[in-house]
């Protein structure tokens, strides 16, 4: 699955894995998968996702996280959230961590 697709695609706000290369106009979502595979001892049947999406906005944007919440629960991605202000930026972080099993 390409999650970065699939997160752009259901909320409509650019998203990057990592990091944009470009300067990029608010709002804006960066992803970040780390991974953990298993399975038995010829395949891999098993990714363990650790996810982090970081939404950037001038302001508290709550129905682009209302957006950004629905998609993940239309893959029934259990999120916590948290929110900073980055004061040098003046933009709101709001961070979703997110755990998930995808089987292959």
């Amino acid at each position: 699955m390409d999650i970065r697709e699939y997160i752009e695609t259901a909320t409509g706000i650019p998203t990057a894995e990592v990091a944009f290369t470009k300067p990029q106009k608010l709002p804006f979502i960066a992803v970040i998968d780390r991974t953990d595979a298993d399975g038995d001892d010829f395949h891999t049947r098993v990714i363990t996702h650790n996810l982090t999406a970081e939404f950037y906005a001038e302001r508290i944007d709550a129905a682009r996280e209302r957006s950004i919440e629905a998609a993940f629960e239309r893959k029934a991605w259990k999120a916590s959230k948290d929110r900073v202000w980055i004061n040098g930026e003046k933009m709101f972080e709001t961070i979703y961590s997110i755990n998930f099993t995808e089987k292959r």
